[in-house]
Formats: structure tokens, sequence, C-alpha cells
């Protein structure tokens, strides 16, 4: 599979939809609409709200329709409208049946999925994601923001998109901040093969997570995920990076991942990173 090929996702039984789920509902996608079917979805995270957006402009961008399906259960459906996920996919000229709500304040639980476009929209999502989250955590402002901001801009340096997408919730009972970056861009095997041997795409998610190891020629680079990795090793956390046909989570800040294959091809990059309150 290529980088220019589509997948389809369709929530299978188990109904989950996360960092850890995302790869058992994809599958590469026929001649005709890719596929968004939510119909068994029970639950999602960051991570499963940000690989929605990234399949719909993939197939979007290669002019694909899409045919999306939402959750049989109202109550998701719901949560997903407040979550921003319709209007995202509206802005992608996506044709969606999510419910309207009232809108209501939700507290101190998650902030909506979001498109940031360059460095100047980044910040602005960034600051505003952090202080909504961790008013009554201040310790974790900086180390926050600085996983946030290194995995975003490492959309914008190595993507070839101009953009991507960002959510991020508070699980107050487990006790954790998880957030989700992705792009539909070129994926970390190809970019990555500019610069040095990339084989396969277990050894890309390998390779990305090296210091000094970057696709860009300039003094300083290469540190953004290993800076991550490093943050969630204080902080009883995990990073997980999905690209291609594999996913790799390195856990307590532990620089080899535990590494899994993909039936079928992440449509670009994916970056789910969880802190512990």
């Amino acid at each position: 599979m290529t980088r220019t090929d589509c997948v389809d996702i369709t929530v299978c039984t188990n109904g989950v939809l996360t960092y850890d789920e995302i790869g058992g509902h994809l599958r590469p996608a026929g001649t005709g609409s890719v596929e968004i079917d939510l119909t068994r979805l029970q639950f999602i995270d960051p991570a499963g709200l940000v690989s929605l957006a990234v399949i719909a402009e993939r197939a979007r961008l290669l002019r694909r329709p899409v045919r999306f399906r939402k959750p049989e259960g109202g109550d998701v459906a719901n949560y997903l409208t407040r979550m921003r996920l319709g209007e995202q996919l509206a802005g992608l000229d996506v044709v969606h049946d999510l419910p309207q709500v009232r809108e209501r304040r939700l507290g101190h639980r998650l902030v909506e999925l979001r498109r940031f476009d360059g460095e100047a929209g980044l910040d602005t999502v960034a600051a505003a994601l952090v202080q909504t989250y961790v008013d009554d955590h201040p310790e974790l402002i900086q180390p926050l923001y600085a996983a946030l901001d290194e995995m975003a801009r490492n959309v914008l340096e190595h993507s070839t998109r101009s953009h991507g997408y960002v959510a991020l919730q508070r699980y107050d009972n487990r006790g954790d901040i998880s957030f989700a970056v992705g792009d539909s861009g070129i994926g970390l095997r190809e970019r990555l093969s500019t610069a040095i041997p990339v084989p396969d795409d277990r050894t890309a998610i390998v390779r990305a997570a090296q210091v000094h190891v970057t696709s860009i020629g300039r003094p300083g680079r290469g540190r953004g995920i290993s800076r991550v990795i490093g943050i969630t090793g204080e902080h009883r956390g995990s990073v997980t990076l999905i690209s291609g046909k594999a996913s790799g989570t390195f856990r307590r800040g532990h620089p080899e991942p535990e590494l899994s294959d993909l039936p079928a091809s992440y449509p670009g990059t994916l970056a789910h990173v969880r802190l512990s309150l």
C-alpha cells in the first residue's frame, strides 16, 4: 500500500476506538466510497477522533467520496457532535448525520477536535488546550505544553501538510491526560527515507524516536519525539506512534518501543501522548 491509498474504518464489535485499538478497525479501501462506519462505536479517545478527521481528509484529497455512518447510541453520537467532529467533516465536504445538540459547558473533561494551521495556529490551539486542562495541576503546564508543541511541530515540518488535527482529554477516573496529533501526510517511512535508510514502517518508528535522526538537515533538529518520550517518562506516561502498517508504544520513557503490525496502512502519521496527573 502506498501513501496515496485510502483506508476504511469500521468499528468492530468491541465498540472501542482508541490509540491501541485503531489498527484493528482499519481496512484497505476499495474503489468506491471510503467507509467511516461508527455504527457500533461505544467509546472514543483523542487518537480515535483525530484519526477520523485524517481518514476523511486523505479520502477528499484523492477526490474519493466518503460514506459516514453515525453511532447507533444517541449519547455517543451527541458526544461526537460536542467534540466538533461534525464541523471538521463538514469542512472537508463530507456529508454526515450527526445530531445537533445544545451548547453547554463541558467542564474539565474534554476539548473538542481542532485543526491547527501553521505555527501561529498551533500556538493558539496549544495554549487553549493546556490552560483548559491543568489549572488545578500547575506542575503539568510546562511538560504538557512542551509535549504538545513538539509533536504538532513535527506535523508541520515533516508531513508535507501545512496543518494537522489535535484533540486532548483529561480522565479524572484514571488520573491522566491524553492528547493526539495527526496528519494525512506522507508518513514517517517516506519522510525519513529521504535522509537515512528505512527498510520498513517498524524501523521508521524506531528511527524517528532516536535523537538527531531527522529528515531536516539543520543543526539542533531531530530531538522532538525523543524529548517527548523523556517527558512522559518523568510523568509515568507513554508515547504511541502510528504510521504506515506499524504501531509503536514507548512506555515510561524507555527508548525501545513495543511494536505491532496493522492490517492496513494508516493514511499519514498519528502520535498519542499520555501523562499521569
